[in-house]
């Protein structure tokens, strides 16, 4: 069975220098913490998690002589293409270029390849978008290279954490639970 996913926001960076998040996760993978460890998922019929791209990996194993493995995948009449996402939006506090802010958002798609296993599946339609003020003569963009670099980071830190705090308060509903469930 699957877990809810649902809406996390999160904050990085020291003070002044902040970055925020806003994640929606209708993952198909599984949402891992920062050591790796899955906090909501797919989950077998005794309530364990499966490891969705452990078991993808194990279901399309096709090195024997005799072709493709012939055991069924264990996702076998699941979701259609493209019924699950994660969207995103890492949001910053000084003007950046329409080139720098683009290269933001790709960076902090990392956050989704390391939160979420396997991310951009044929069942995913995964998406980071990026925004800052736009530039002016008071404000001009930031081209340092090192700055940028500091940029990218810490948006992709907070997007890890947003991503972590929309399954840690996702609620069940319909039969499927949820991590913030009441205790039964």
């Amino acid at each position: 069975g699957a877990m809810k996913g649902g809406f996390g926001a999160a904050v990085a960076g020291a003070a002044g220098a902040r970055r925020a998040a806003l994640a929606v996760v209708n993952a198909f993978g599984d949402v891992r913490d920062a050591a790796g460890r899955i906090l909501a998922g797919a989950r077998g019929p005794g309530g364990a998690f499966v490891d969705t791209a452990r078991r993808l990996v194990g279901a399309t194993d096709d090195t024997d002589d005799e072709g493709p493995a012939r055991a069924a995948s264990p996702f076998a009449g699941g979701p259609a293409p493209l019924t699950n996402t994660t969207l995103a939006v890492v949001a910053l506090p000084v003007a950046l270029d329409r080139v720098a802010l683009r290269q933001v958002a790709h960076a902090a798609t990392a956050a989704l390849q390391r939160r979420i296993t396997p991310c951009g599946t044929t069942f995913d339609g995964d998406v980071v978008f990026a925004t800052c003020p736009i530039p002016t003569a008071e404000a001009p963009p930031v081209t340092d290279a090192a700055r940028l670099l500091a940029l990218e980071a810490t948006a992709t830190a907070a997007l890890e954490r947003a991503i972590e705090c929309a399954v840690r308060h996702a609620v069940g509903r319909d039969g499927v639970p949820g991590l913030a469930d009441p205790a039964r």
